[in-house]
């Protein structure tokens, strides 16, 4: 009886570490704003990895949130998108589970000039 009570504790304490709380991000960005073009994270920043948690977005025009690799000419891979519902309704996007993005990547946001959009991010730079 000891041995089945000792047996099912073990499991329940490795079931209750399996779901804990995954960490939400020691780096916080927060950004309201009407700039069209904008170096999130720039890859000289991003020098062994990071990982985004968190990317929520809102906004009063087409938005995407990319990552985009080194080197002059590469494409942008877009992340989050964001649309709003009509000239009335604003829109909002978020990053539906954390990724990691390879050292020397930045992230970047664009959209249209003149419109307001707002982001807020959490991550983690690997190794600092």
């Amino acid at each position: 009886m000891k041995t089945a009570f000792a047996a099912f504790v073990a499991v329940l304490t490795l079931a209750a570490n399996a779901n804990a709380a995954e960490p939400i991000g020691g780096s916080f960005l927060s950004t309201v704003d009407t700039l069209a073009n904008k170096t999130l994270i720039a890859g000289s920043a991003n020098i062994n990895g990071l990982n985004l948690r968190t990317i929520t977005t809102g906004c009063a025009m087409n938005l995407t949130v990319s990552v985009v690799p080194p080197g002059t000419g590469a494409a942008a891979r877009p992340i989050v998108a964001c649309s709003p519902g009509s000239s009335t309704i604003t829109g909002s996007a978020m990053l539906p589970n954390p990724l990691y993005v390879p050292a020397g990547w930045s992230v970047t946001l664009n959209t249209s000039a003149g419109y307001l959009y707002s982001l807020y991010m959490t991550y983690d730079l690997a190794g600092q």
